[in-house]
């Protein structure tokens, strides 16, 4: 098994077929995809299980029900459950392009056997305008990072919502954490981790179709505010984990890391149940950017 396609999904009846079915086509077979139920409360479920009985995908596509726990623990289930050597997340809204896992297996056999790598990444395109989403990546030097993508070429360029096929042996070594009631994890907790020591392989191929829907996660103008405890999860990790492990010119590391304090000390103060998780070690410029917090505020946003 070549590709686990990991489907992630919670009240996606309405949207879900279309996205199976562009799996359904395409010509490269060796996959398998993995639906994670995040606890639906529509028709997902049956939806689901009658596309599957109707086109005797059995086997390869599997269906799993999970008590809602967002979509951070949807993907630890399916990690978990992966077989395949390259895994990829495909929201239970978007969809494939024609021949997406062909291509995409031609970059994935270049960098299959070198451990300084940890994946594709690629192009989506905006369903609604038909571009595609942020700017070509410089192929003169096609190798980048996570770390890169999150922190480097934002200062460059435009990046977003890319197309990433990871390997399969290095996410296992991770696990988004879970709590109750703890309802998102940004997915950039796990993988800014893994751009600290791994690369990416660049293409501006077109991998994906990508639709924003008016019921996204990201569309409720508290989302932060209602998800203070992965957000200090995700800014705690990029503050002890991140940041301390990769070579940076002084200015970038200065900025990187009175950004990250901001929002740090942003969400403690969103924090109002006091509920969320703390950093152990406040440095010098933790401390700084906690007393001129006011200050920063007016220069750095969101």
């Amino acid at each position: 098994m070549y590709f686990t396609i990991c489907i992630p999904a919670y009240n996606r009846a309405h949207t879900i077929l279309r996205t199976l079915e562009s799996v359904k086509k395409q010509e490269f077979n060796s996959y398998e995809v993995l639906i994670i139920d995040d606890g639906s409360i529509d028709n997902t479920k049956e939806t689901v299980i009658q596309y599957i009985k109707q086109n005797a995908l059995d086997g390869r596509f599997q269906y799993f029900y999970k008590e809602n726990g967002g979509k951070h623990s949807a993907l630890n289930l399916g990690i978990e459950k992966a077989s395949g050597t390259f895994f990829i997340i495909l929201d239970s809204d978007d969809w494939l392009a024609e021949n997406a896992l062909s291509n995409l297996y031609e970059y994935c056999k270049k960098i299959e056997s070198d451990d300084s790598f940890c994946g594709v990444m690629g192009k989506s395109v905006n369903s609604e305008d038909g571009k595609m989403i942020g700017d070509l990546f410089d192929l003169s030097n096609p190798v980048s990072s996570y770390f890169d993508y999150h922190f480097i070429m934002p200062q460059k360029m435009f990046v977003n919502d890319c197309f990433e096929a990871n390997k399969t042996k290095i996410l296992k070594q991770y696990r988004f954490p879970e709590e109750p009631g703890m309802r998102f994890v940004p997915e950039a907790w796990m993988f800014d981790q893994i751009g600290v020591k791994y690369n990416l392989l660049l293409t501006n191929d077109v991998f994906m179709y990508k639709e924003y829907l008016d019921d996204g996660i990201t569309k409720d103008g508290d989302f932060k505010k209602k998800n203070i405890k992965g957000f200090l999860y995700h800014y705690i990790s990029r503050i002890e984990n991140i940041l301390p492990n990769k070579k940076l010119s002084f200015k970038q590391s200065m900025k990187l890391q009175v950004g990250s304090w901001y929002r740090y000390w942003q969400c403690v103060k969103l924090d109002k149940k006091n509920e969320g998780p703390r950093i152990r070690h406040v440095t010098p410029i933790g401390y700084a950017a906690k007393i001129l917090y006011p200050l920063i505020s007016y220069v750095i946003h969101e």
